[in-house]
């Protein structure tokens, strides 16, 4: 009989079925906040966190959120540019609370998502399964999702992050260096994590917005990206550390180059736009239209957020 027990319960815990009006897929930013504003679950294969350099435009109202976008100026290579908070705030604000009200109904991430009719099923590592019965199906994010069809429109660039730490030249007053060209468009630089403590140290990041035919080649490769984030960080008079006095001339220091070494690389494909049907709609608005069109509902999230 124990036996029996144990074997209805393992299957109870490996099987979920859940009953859905409205399911969420996706944990963008806008994904969380289309889900804050409207108090609908959400389920997702990937953490999709704001990067460390992203921030608000200084004029966006997050009062909403109970947070108070204090502006703040970043100097670059064309002049200084005004900013809001980082997005991260938000993020992690809305994710906890979205979790304690119980709208993040998984324990973690997904490793697979599949439609099927009005089902969504959600697979996690550890081969637990739970079936979203839902009435609507609003997607932000397609990543490890099938079931819904090919893409109607497939963008023809690639955003490449390349990722650096800086050895050498970590202080200095600028926040990001901006180029006309694709390749290596922007070169942000951001507080090191090294570096323990608050601090004024910054590694860098190069973004680039790459063609797949391009992708691979050397032209477009993260040594050359490291070579003109170089360039970029040398023609605005960046410098690497002090190396002493000018035996010339006592008044003057010496200062090392700039020295830069790859991390990683970073691949995001191009968007795609997706057709919607009656139940199951592919979401694109940006963070500002879903506030305008989605009025905050009342709610035990939209409580406890303030």
């Amino acid at each position: 009989m124990k036996s029996l027990l144990e074997s209805d319960l393992h299957s109870r815990i490996r099987n979920i079925n859940i009953e859905v009006d409205t399911l969420v897929v996706g944990s963008t930013i806008e994904s969380l906040v289309y889900s804050f504003l409207n108090n609908i679950p959400f389920v997702c294969s990937q953490f999709s966190h704001p990067r460390i350099f992203e921030y608000f435009n200084s004029q966006q109202d997050l009062s909403l959120f109970g947070l108070i976008n204090t502006p703040h100026n970043r100097q670059t290579n064309l002049g200084s540019i005004s900013q809001g908070i980082n997005q991260h705030i938000l993020w992690e604000k809305l994710f906890f609370h979205l979790s304690l009200a119980g709208l993040f109904p998984f324990p973690t991430r997904a490793i697979s998502l599949r439609v099927s009719g009005n089902t969504l099923h959600a697979s996690t590592a550890n081969a637990r399964m739970a079936k979203f019965h839902f009435n609507k199906l609003v997607i932000f994010d397609d990543k490890e999702l099938v079931g819904v069809g090919a893409p109607q429109i497939i963008g023809n660039k690639y955003t490449v992050y390349d990722w650096f730490n800086v050895r050498s030249g970590m202080k200095h007053e600028y926040d990001q260096l901006e180029d006309t060209t694709d390749f290596v468009n922007r070169v942000v630089f951001y507080p090191s994590s090294r570096v323990d403590g608050n601090h004024n140290f910054k590694d860098a990041v190069a973004i680039s917005y790459i063609t797949q035919e391009l992708l691979n080649s050397f032209e477009c490769s993260d040594i050359n990206a490291r070579f003109k984030t170089l360039y970029m960080m040398k023609g605005v008079g960046i410098r690497g550390a002090r190396n002493g006095r000018d035996m010339k001339n006592k008044a003057r220091y010496k200062y090392y180059s700039v020295k830069i070494e790859n991390t990683c690389r970073e691949i995001v494909d191009p968007p795609k736009v997706y057709e919607s049907s009656s139940n199951i709609i592919f979401n694109s608005d940006s963070f500002g239209d879903i506030i305008n069109k989605n009025p905050l509902q009342d709610s035990y999230v939209s409580r406890i957020i303030k």
